[in-house]
C-alpha cells in the first residue's frame, strides 16, 4: 500500500497557509454566466480550467487555445480578410483629401469581419459521486505558492473528510484532477458536456478507464475545426465501468486521480502560401490519447512534483512582499470579502494589493507558455461559443497590456507565445495586407486579430484603422532583447519582426503637406476608438519613433550577415525628419492629434484611452527620463494636465479597469504615488470582483482580463523607472540612470522587491522605508548591459550594475 500523500494534508489545512498567497472561498463557485465571477482559474498556456460547482457534482470548465470557430474551417479560400485585388490605388486621393482639408474618409479601404469567429469553450467534464447532498466545512483555495486549486469539505456530517487538487501541468501537457478522502470514496461517475452545442456534431464514449469527447466546429464542407479531450483514470488506484449513459464509473477505495488532455486539429506553422492559409493540422485524436497515456503511466506525486517544480521555477523568480498590520485578519477572510469591503474611499489593503500583483503573474503564466498561443482578452477561459469581442486579439492596449509584467518578474517565457503567433500568423497575411491595402513593403496588421492570420481592417475606421498595432507590439520585442540580452533570439526572430514593421512605415510615411514643415507623418491614421481619420496622430508618431529608433539600437547586437547598411541609413534618415508626436495645446496638455485646435478636436476629453500618452507609459519617446528631456517641467506638466482631463477612467464612454490602470502607471512616472495609487484603489473598487477577476462594465460581464494584467504592470511602474537610451544610442557604452521606488505609497511602508530585472539582464532586491522612500537596494546579478546606476526618488545613489 502506498504511504499517505502528504499533499492530502495540506489540502486539508490549506486555510492556515502561512504566507497567505491564496486565493480563498468558502463556498463553491457558481457556473453558468457567473463563472468568471466566481471560479479561481488555472491553466498551463494551452489548456484553462476553472473548477466550480458543490461537493459531490463538481465540474471543471475546459478550454484549450486553439479552438475556434470561422476561418478557413468555415469558409473556402479564406483570406484573413484581405481584398481580392489592390486597393491601394485609392490611397493617393484619400492622403490628398486629408491633406487638403485636414481631416476625411478612407472608406476605400475597409473590408469586413466576415467569418472572422470566435474562441469558444471545449465543455465541461463533470465529477460526481453520491452522499453528499449536505456538506460542512467547505474551503476552496488557489495556492498562488503551487497554482493548485484544492478544495475540502465534510459530507452528511460524518467524520469523511474529502479533498480535491486541481492542477494544469506544463511539463506533461494535461490538467489533473484528484480526489482523496479519509475514508472510502462513493462511487465517481465521470463525463464530459457540452450543452452549447448541437449534439449531433459531439461524439461521446467510455471504454476501459478513459472517456472521451470530440467534435467538429461545423458540419458540411469545408469541414470545421476538429478537436477532441480525454479523461483518462490512473488505473492503479481505480476499478472502472461504463454507464449506459456513457460515463466512467470509479471505485477507487480512498484516492482517484483523472487526467486530462485536450488538442484541436490547428496548426499555426500552416498558416501560409505554401500551406495554402490552411491553419490545418494533425488529428487531434491521437495526440490526446498519446499524451494522456504518457502522463498516467507517471502517477499523481510525480505529476504534482513535475507541475509545482515547473511553476515555482518561474513564479519563484520574483516576489513583492508589502507588509499589512492585518495580514492574520486578511488571511481568514475569504477573498470575496476582502474585494467586497474594499473601497477608493478607504486606505487602501497592502495584503489584498499584493494579492492581485501575485495573481496577475499566475494567470499569465497560466495562460501563455511556449507551446501555446499567446493570451488573448480573456487569457485561456471562457465560458461562451461567443465570448465578447470574440476573446480575440485586440491589439490598441489589450495584448500589450497582458505582458506589461513579463519583463521585469522573470516572466520572460511567457511571451514566447507571442512571438510564435506574430511570426506565424501576422507576418505572412500581413505582408499581403501591407501590399494590397497600402503598396508598402514589409508587413502591417490593424485593431482585431484572430488565430487565422485575419489581418486588414474591419467595417469601421474609428475601429479597424489602426496600422499602428504591430508598432506598438516591437516595444515588447525590443524590451525583451534589452531585458534578456538573449542576442540569438534577437537575430533569429526579433530583428526581423522589427525590420517588417520599419520597412512598412518606411513605404508609407508621407511629407507633410498640411503644414509643409519637413516633417514625415502617417496618413491617413485614426487615434485609437475616438476622433477623426487625419494626418500624424501623435500616438502613431510615437510609436513609429520607437520602432526606427530600437532598429538603429539592435545594430550592434545582430549579426553582421543580418545587418543592411542602405535600410539603416534609410531609417536613420526618416528619424531625423519624423514628427515626434509632441505638441502642446493651448489649454496645457499633449495634444491627440497635430492638427490646428480650431478644428476641435484637441479640447479636453475623458475618454478612455491614453493613446497620445503612449510615449510616457508604457512607451518612452516623450517620457523626461530620455530624449535629452532631463527633468523637464514642461512635458511633465503637460502630461499631468492630460491626465487630469482624462479623469479616472469612469466617464460616459467607458467603466473599464484597463483604462484605470492605464492612468495609475503614467501617474507613477510622475513620480506621484498619491494619485497612481488613488487609480490602482478606484480600479479595485470599481472593477474587481469576488474572484478577483476585473470586469469590463464596472462589476458586470464581460470579463476582460487585460486590467488584471495591467494591474501588476502599474504596480512595477510605481516600483521602479527603467527607461531605455533613445535615438539608436549604445547601451553598452552609455551609463544610465535606474529610479528605484518612483512612486510607493505610504500605505505600503516597509516593503520589499526581490529579484526585479533592469534592463541590459541585471537583476536587483530592495526595500524601502515608512515613507516610500527605497533605502536599502543589492546588486544580484550585473548582467551585461553597461554601467547602470540605481538611485531612490531623492536621488541618492543605492548601488551600481
Amino acid at each position: 500500500m502506498r504511504a499517505p500523500n502528504p499533499l492530502l494534508t495540506t489540502a486539508v489545512a490549506i486555510c492556515g497557509l502561512a504566507d497567505g498567497k491564496a486565493l480563498r472561498s468558502s463556498s463553491p463557485a457558481d457556473g453558468g454566466t457567473s463563472l468568471l465571477q466566481t471560479g479561481y482559474l488555472i491553466g498551463n498556456g494551452k489548456l484553462g480550467a476553472i473548477p466550480f460547482g458543490p461537493p459531490g457534482a463538481e465540474k471543471l470548465n475546459l478550454n484549450v487555445d486553439s479552438l475556434w470557430s470561422g476561418g478557413p474551417f468555415e469558409v473556402e479560400g479564406y483570406n484573413g480578410g484581405n481584398p481580392s485585388s489592390p486597393l491601394y490605388g485609392a490611397l493617393p486621393g484619400i492622403r490628398e483629401r486629408i491633406f487638403q482639408s485636414g481631416t476625411g474618409g478612407m472608406d476605400e479601404l475597409l473590408g469586413n469581419g466576415n467569418h472572422y469567429g470566435s474562441n469558444r469553450v471545449l465543455g465541461n467534464l463533470s465529477v460526481t459521486f453520491d452522499g453528499a447532498p449536505s456538506y460542512t466545512n467547505y474551503k476552496r483555495t488557489l495556492d498562488l505558492d503551487d497554482g493548485v486549486h484544492r478544495t475540502k469539505f465534510r459530507i452528511n456530517n460524518s467524520s469523511a473528510e474529502i479533498a480535491s487538487s486541481v492542477f494544469c501541468s506544463y511539463p506533461d501537457q494535461v490538467c489533473v484532477y484528484h480526489l482523496e478522502s479519509t475514508e472510502r470514496l462513493p462511487v465517481v461517475a465521470v463525463k464530459f458536456e457540452n450543452h452549447l452545442v448541437e449534439q449531433s456534431l459531439l461524439q461521446s464514449s467510455c471504454e476501459g478507464s478513459t472517456v472521451r469527447h470530440s467534435g467538429l466546429t461545423q458540419a458540411g464542407s469545408p469541414e470545421g475545426m476538429k478537436y477532441a479531450a480525454v479523461a483518462r483514470v490512473d488505473p492503479k488506484s481505480a476499478t472502472t465501468t461504463c454507464s449506459s449513459e456513457g460515463a466512467l464509473q470509479i471505485s477507487a477505495g480512498k484516492e482517484v486521480t483523472i487526467i486530462i488532455s485536450a488538442e484541436t486539429n490547428y496548426d499555426q506553422k500552416a498558416g501560409n502560401a505554401q500551406n495554402n492559409w490552411s491553419f490545418k493540422g494533425a488529428d487531434p485524436g491521437p495526440v490526446v490519447e498519446r499524451i494522456s497515456s504518457a502522463a498516467s503511466s507517471r502517477g499523481y506525486d510525480s505529476l504534482l512534483d513535475r507541475h509545482v517544480r515547473d511553476y515555482q521555477s518561474l513564479m519563484g523568480e520574483f516576489s513583492l512582499e508589502l507588509p499589512d498590520p492585518l495580514r492574520s485578519e486578511s488571511e481568514d477572510t475569504d477573498t470575496a470579502g476582502l474585494i467586497e469591503g474594499y473601497s477608493y474611499d478607504g486606505t487602501g489593503n497592502p495584503y489584498l494589493e499584493n494579492l492581485l500583483f501575485d495573481y496577475a503573474r499566475h494567470l499569465l503564466l497560466s495562460s501563455s507558455r511556449a507551446n501555446s498561443l499567446p493570451a488573448n482578452l480573456q487569457g485561456r477561459w471562457t465560458e461562451s461559443l461567443t465570448p465578447a469581442w470574440s476573446a480575440d486579439y485586440h491589439a490598441n492596449i489589450n495584448v500589450q497590456m497582458n505582458y506589461w509584467l513579463a519583463d521585469q518578474t522573470g516572466l520572460a517565457e511567457t511571451q514566447h507565445a507571442l512571438w510564435r503567433y506574430m511570426a506565424d500568423t501576422w507576418v505572412p497575411r500581413g505582408t499581403e495586407t501591407a501590399r494590397l491595402l497600402y503598396n508598402a513593403s514589409g508587413w502591417v496588421v490593424h485593431n482585431e486579430m484572430n488565430v487565422f492570420g485575419f489581418t486588414a481592417m474591419k467595417e469601421d475606421a474609428l475601429w479597424a484603422n489602426y496600422p499602428a498595432a504591430a508598432a506598438w507590439l516591437m516595444q515588447h520585442v525590443w524590451d525583451s532583447f534589452e531585458y534578456t540580452q538573449d542576442a540569438a533570439w534577437l537575430d533569429s526572430q526579433g530583428y526581423p519582426l522589427l525590420k517588417g514593421v520599419a520597412s512598412f512605415w518606411l513605404s508609407s510615411l508621407q511629407d507633410d503637406r498640411f503644414y509643409h514643415d519637413g516633417s514625415l507623418v502617417a496618413n491617413p491614421c485614426n487615434s485609437p476608438e475616438t476622433g477623426p481619420t487625419t494626418f500624424s496622430c501623435a500616438h502613431y508618431q510615437q510609436l513609429i519613433h520607437q520602432v526606427f529608433d530600437s532598429v538603429l539600437a539592435a545594430q550592434e547586437f545582430i549579426h553582421p550577415s543580418s545587418r543592411d547598411p542602405q535600410f539603416v541609413a534609410a531609417v536613420t534618415a526618416a528619424l531625423e525628419r519624423l514628427d515626434k508626436g509632441l505638441h502642446f495645446s493651448s489649454w496645457g496638455g499633449i495634444k491627440e492629434w497635430k492638427l490646428p485646435e480650431s478644428f476641435g478636436y484637441d479640447g479636453k476629453s475623458t475618454h478612455r484611452h491614453l493613446s497620445h500618452l503612449v510615449g510616457w507609459y508604457p512607451g518612452y519617446s516623450i517620457s523626461s527620463f530620455a530624449n535629452g528631456y532631463g527633468a523637464n517641467t514642461s512635458i511633465q506638466n503637460a502630461v499631468r494636465e492630460t491626465l487630469i482631463s482624462r479623469g479616472m477612467g469612469n466617464a460616459e464612454d467607458a467603466n473599464a479597469g484597463w483604462a484605470k490602470v492605464w492612468r495609475a502607471a503614467c501617474w507613477a512616472r510622475l513620480n506621484d504615488s498619491a494619485t497612481a495609487y488613488g487609480e490602482l484603489r478606484y480600479a479595485i473598487d470599481q472593477n474587481f470582483v469576488g474572484n478577483a477577476l476585473s470586469m469590463y462594465s464596472g462589476t458586470e460581464p464581460p470579463f476582460q482580463i487585460d486590467a488584471n494584467f495591467g494591474f501588476a504592470g502599474a504596480v512595477l511602474s510605481m516600483l521602479v523607472v527603467d527607461l531605455p537610451v533613445a535615438d539608436g544610442a549604445r547601451m553598452r557604452t552609455d551609463s544610465r540612470t535606474v529610479v528605484l521606488g518612483p512612486a510607493i505609497p505610504r500605505e505600503w511602508a516597509g516593503g520589499r522587491v526581490k529579484g526585479l530585472r533592469i534592463r541590459g539582464g541585471g537583476m536587483v532586491d530592495f526595500s524601502w522605508d515608512a515613507r516610500g522612500v527605497v533605502n536599502r537596494a543589492r546588486v544580484v546579478s550585473r548582467g551585461t548591459g553597461g554601467r547602470v546606476r540605481l538611485v531612490n526618488v531623492e536621488g541618492h545613489l543605492l548601488a551600481e550594475l
